[in-house]
C-alpha cells in the first residue's frame, strides 16, 4: 500500500510536534536544553521541494532502515518511528545541543525503540547498518571539517538522502559566489557564534560537491534570503534543500531468511534444499526480472523452483557441476508489494558426508573481485 504524500506527512508532523511539546513541558526538573528550532517544520519545505512519485518520501526507504544523521533531540527519528518505519538515530554526543539529554528524555517518554548510535563524522566513522533506504542529513554539512568524505561515505550506504545546508551568494565583503564553485571558510564564531561551523558553499559548489561524491540531484529548492545571501549575517541566511539519489549504493537490498548456512571464509554460503530471501526494492525502480547466481558441485541435474510472495513462478533445470544463473520474472502482483519474499526449492542436494551432516544444496558466492567486503546482494541482481 502506497505511503503518505508529503502534504499528509506535514499534517501528521504538526500533530506529533504538539505531542513532543507536551512531553517537553512536563519534563520538569530534568533541565534539558532543548534544541531551539522546529525540526518537524521541514515537511512544509519538503512539500515545495518534492515532485512526482518522490512526494511519497518515506516509500523510498523500501523496507530498509531510515537514518536520522545529526538527530539532535530526535524529533524526526521518533516521528518516522510513529509511522511504522525502522529508524536509526545518530549524532555526536560531545557537540549535541543537550549532550543527548533531550533525545533520551523523549525516547523514554515515548517508550521508543529507536536505536541511538554515537558517530563522529569528522573521524573515519562507521554506520550501524549495511544499507539505508533513506537518510535525513539536515543542517549538518556546514559543521563538518571534511564534508566531501562524509557525503562520499553516505553514497555507498544510502540510496536516497534529504540534505539541507546553508549556502551563500556573496562573501561578507561582497564578492560574488553564486555562479562559481566556491566555499567560504568561516572563522571561529563567525556564524551564530558557533565555532563548529566551517564551510558555507555557493549553490554551484554544493551541486558540484554532491555530484562528485556520487549523488544525483532529484529535487532542489532554496529558502530564506534568496537575494544577496552571505555566510555570517542572520538576516542574509539562505538554505538549500535537496533530495539526492545515490549512484553507488545498491539499487536494492536482500535479507537472507531461512535455509542459509553461515558465511565461510568470508566469501561463500551453502543453502539447504529449501531457502528464502526478502527482496527490498524501491518503488521507483521499475526493473522486474530477478537473477540468482550459484554453483552446483554434483554432476546430477538439479531443478530449482520458486514462489514469489506465494505465487509459483518459472522453474529451471541445470545440468551438472559449474556456475549457473536462475532468472525469473517477478509477477505484477508481487511488484506492488514491498518487500518481496522469494522461496526457493532445489529437488536434490549434495550426498551426506560423515564429516558434515548439514543439508547442502547450492554453493553461493558472496564475494566480487575488487570489492572491499562481501555483501548480501553479491549473487543477486535485478534486470
Amino acid at each position: 500500500m502506497p505511503g503518505a504524500d508529503v502534504k499528509e506527512l506535514e499534517r501528521k508532523a504538526l500533530d506529533f510536534e504538539s505531542r513532543l511539546n507536551q512531553i517537553k513541558a512536563s519534563a520538569g526538573g530534568r533541565q534539558v536544553d532543548w534544541y531551539p528550532y522546529r525540526t518537524l517544520a521541514v515537511f512544509s519545505i519538503l512539500d515545495k521541494l518534492l515532485t512526482g512519485p518522490r512526494r511519497r518520501l518515506l516509500d523510498l526507504a523500501a523496507g530498509d532502515p531510515i537514518l536520522d544523521l545529526g538527530c539532535g533531540d530526535g524529533a524526526l527519528s521518533f516521528f518516522c518511528e510513529s509511522l511504522g518505519y525502522q529508524v536509526c538515530a545518530a549524532d555526536n554526543p560531545h557537540i549535541n545541543h543537550s549532550g543527548m539529554r533531550g533525545f533520551n528524555t523523549l525516547r523514554e517518554a515515548l517508550q521508543s525503540s529507536v536505536a541511538f548510535h554515537a558517530v563522529d563524522l569528522d573521524s573515519q566513522f562507521k554506520l550501524p547498518e549495511e544499507t539505508f533506504g533513506l537518510v535525513f542529513f539536515l543542517g549538518v554539512l556546514d559543521h563538518l571539517k571534511n564534508p566531501f568524505y562524509v557525503l562520499e561515505a553516505l553514497a555507498r550506504r544510502a540510496r536516497y538522502c534529504v540534505l539541507s545546508t546553508r549556502i551563500a551568494q556573496r562573501t561578507p565583503q561582497g564578492a560574488a559566489m553564486k555562479g562559481e564553485p566556491l566555499a567560504y571558510f568561516l572563522a571561529p564564531g563567525e556564524t551564530n557564534n558557533d565555532e563548529t561551523n566551517y564551510w558555507i558553499f555557493s549553490e554551484t559548489a554544493l551541486r558540484s560537491l554532491v555530484d562528485r561524491t556520487g549523488w544525483t540531484v532529484c529535487d532542489f529548492e532554496t529558502v530564506g534570503a534568496t537575494r544577496d545571501s552571505e555566510p555570517a549575517r542572520l538576516d542574509r541566511d539562505e538554505r538549500a534543500f535537496c533530495l539526492l539519489e545515490s549512484r553507488h549504493c545498491p539499487r536494492f537490498s536482500v535479507q537472507l531468511l531461512a535455509g542459509w548456512h553461515e558465511l565461510e571464509n568470508g566469501t561463500f554460503r551453502w543453502t539447504e534444499r529449501r531457502f528464502s530471501i526478502l527482496l527490498k526494492r524501491p518503488p521507483l525502480l521499475r526493473l522486474s526480472r530477478f537473477r540468482f547466481d550459484f554453483r552446483l558441485t554434483i554432476p546430477d541435474r538439479v531443478t530449482l523452483a520458486s514462489r514469489v510472495n506465494g505465487i509459483p513462478v518459472h522453474e529451471a533445470t541445470f545440468a551438472g557441476e559449474g556456475e549457473h544463473a536462475y532468472t525469473i520474472e517477478l509477477p505484477p502482483e508481487a511488484l506492488r508489494a514491498s518487500p518481496i519474499r522469494i522461496d526457493f526449492e532445489a529437488d536434490r542436494c549434495v550426498p551426506a558426508a560423515a564429516f558434515d551432516e548439514r543439508e547442502l544444496a547450492l554453493l553461493v558466492s558472496f564475494w566480487n573481485p575488487g570489492a572491499q567486503e562481501s555483501g548480501a546482494t553479491g549473487p543477486f541482481d535485478l534486470l
